[in-house]
């Protein structure tokens, strides 16, 4: 790459860095903002849902606005754009803010990202056009696979807010770099039409469909408002597969489906990234709600995949001109399927070698079925379809995505409560075998039922008891009566009325029966202490597993989901030969 041409990489690669790290970096965070905010698991993937859906749907319509404004002034005001929603992410005091910077945030990635791949290819030349090609993409798959180790040193060392607040000194260096680099007055620009109407439509049929798959539980999945959601995300996608047909320029050229290798190609992106993003978003929330390690550790136990990808990746891009594509594609799916039965067998008492195997398992798989369907979703198409190729498989990769934290959550949400409800059964059952009174039993089972089943927070694990003492006006009578009696025992002896009884006599009977019964109800709270905590361990271990089980029990299902994933083979055309 020649000098001349070499200065305007930079600035392009850091936008890339930075938008490309938003979309997996929040996954590391779930747990922090769990905690923060004080909201479940399925109302937090909404931060990683409205980043991915509006990032998704804003790609080519913003590349062809991006047209009509002039890219260099198009791709400034996005990257301004990204920092004030990073900005307001870092600041945000609760969820619906949240979800309202990530959107803002979203809006300017979109802006950025297939925008600057034209800037590139404009400002270089033949020679170096590939080069430029593939830094921008290397640092958008190395920027996905390292934002979660990125996220959780910053959250060790300085906690959530600045995963985003990060953002700013680095958006500030790109915005006064790119003002050096790129001319942002008269520029080239085309009146090319825009399928706002599809974007719109497409927005709004993952919305439907992410919203009934996340809160298919909650509301009850027979319910009249999942079942709207459900038809609702059909109807429409009906609508916009006739819209599209009948646009010059729609948001996606329907003919591109035609051609067999592509079908193939999406249902692989689509697949691989649905697989990669149900690793990403549940097992650092495992770690550190259940398995109770810190962001950093969790982090860096993940961390092997994104090396694993980025081997892989580089690898199979390597191999796929000598390998037959179709061999390429069924080991990396069988591979995926392979790291999920790991998962769902994990055991981790002992050490997390399997995880870390795990890991590895995955992000090859990935990167052979990416690698190459990445090459194959092209492979049929030549000038302006070549293009919008590349747009639309960067659209099926953010659909696996949204489909990956919507359908895992989903099915963790169900398992979660299954588990507690398990748990409190247990734990109802350990107070009868620890032998309790019948109001002492009564007090438990609405303390544990209350504090299992009715927490909004999924993974709390704080299960403390209240000390159950005894009843002050109980223990007046008690001493009344013991001491009542006392005194008849002594007006017998001494043949005297009660109240002829010396008050000496009757002082120091008072408070011999108060020492005793204080002494007696202390020996019965300590008794009762001992196995309140036997039960507070017991009830403790039983939810870690219980909950253990309904994180693994998501990959024991998805195993078979990924073994099917097979089936997709017999799309591709493969008329690839490979050399000999």
């Amino acid at each position: 790459m020649n000098h001349q041409n070499y200065k305007f990489l930079p600035v392009l690669l850091l936008g890339n860095l930075l938008c490309m790290m938003d979309t997996s970096i929040m996954t590391i965070i779930l747990p922090q903002l769990q905690s923060a905010f004080n909201e479940s698991l399925s109302n937090l993937s909404w931060a990683l849902n409205i980043y991915t859906i509006i990032f998704a749907v804003l790609i080519i319509p913003f590349g062809r606005l991006a047209e009509r404004i002039g890219r260099n002034k198009f791709v400034f005001g996005s990257l301004i754009i990204f920092g004030i929603g990073s900005l307001l992410s870092g600041l945000a005091p609760n969820l619906n803010w949240m979800l309202a910077a990530r959107a803002i945030q979203s809006i300017g990635a979109a802006g950025i990202i297939p925008t600057s791949m034209v800037i590139g290819l404009e400002n270089s030349n033949q020679v170096n056009r590939n080069k430029v090609v593939a830094a921008l993409a290397g640092i958008q798959g190395l920027a996905v696979a390292l934002g979660p180790t990125t996220g959780g040193i910053v959250t060790q060392f300085w906690g959530w807010r600045w995963v985003f607040l990060i953002n700013l000194p680095l958006v500030l260096l790109d915005l006064v770099l790119f003002l050096w680099v790129f001319p942002l007055k008269n520029e080239s620009t085309s009146k090319t039409s825009i399928d706002w109407l599809g974007a719109g439509l497409s927005m709004t049929i993952l919305f439907c469909l992410s919203l009934a798959l996340i809160q298919g539980n909650k509301w009850g999945w027979q319910s009249s408002v999942i079942i709207s959601l459900l038809i609702s995300s059909e109807l429409l996608l009906i609508v916009f597969l006739v819209w599209e047909k009948s646009q010059k320029n729609p948001m996606i050229d329907l003919s591109l489906f035609k051609s067999r290798n592509f079908n193939g190609a999406g249902l692989a992106l689509i697949l691989c990234n649905y697989f990669l993003g149900g690793m990403a978003v549940l097992i650092p929330t495992f770690l550190t709600k259940i398995q109770g390690e810190s962001e950093l550790k969790a982090a860096l136990l993940i961390t092997p995949y994104s090396l694993a990808v980025m081997i892989s990746v580089i690898m199979t891009s390597l191999a796929v001109k000598k390998i037959n594509n179709q061999l390429l594609i069924s080991c990396g799916l069988l591979t995926i399927a392979l790291s999920y039965y790991l998962f769902a067998h994990l055991n981790v008492a002992a050490n997390y070698r399997q995880l870390i195997i795990a890991d590895i398992v995955l992000g090859t798989g990935y990167g052979l079925v990416a690698a190459t369907a990445n090459i194959l979703a092209v492979a049929d198409f030549h000038g302006s379809k070549l293009t919008t190729s590349q747009s639309v498989a960067n659209v099926l990769r953010q659909i696996g995505m949204v489909l990956a934290i919507a359908i895992f959550t989903a099915i963790l949400t169900s398992n979660v409560q299954s588990a507690k409800q398990k748990t409190a059964t247990y734990a109802v059952q350990q107070t009868q075998s620890l032998n309790f009174s019948t109001s002492q039993q009564a007090k438990l089972k609405f303390t544990i039922r209350k504090k299992l089943l009715n927490n909004q927070t999924q993974f709390k694990q704080k299960f403390k008891f209240s000390k159950i003492a005894i009843n002050q006006n109980k223990e007046q009578r008690l001493i009344n009566q013991i001491y009542y009696r006392q005194l008849q025992i002594l007006s017998v002896r001494d043949q005297l009325a009660i109240n002829k009884l010396p008050p000496k006599i009757k002082n120091q009977l008072k408070v011999q029966v108060v020492r005793n019964v204080k002494m007696t109800t202390i020996q019965k709270e300590e008794k009762f202490q001992k196995k309140l905590g036997k039960l507070v361990r017991r009830t403790k271990v039983e939810l870690k597993n219980q909950l253990s089980t309904a994180f693994l029990n998501v990959y024991a299902v998805m195993f078979w989901i990924a073994l099917s994933s097979l089936l997709i083979i017999p799309l591709f055309k493969f008329n690839y030969q490979p050399k000999r």
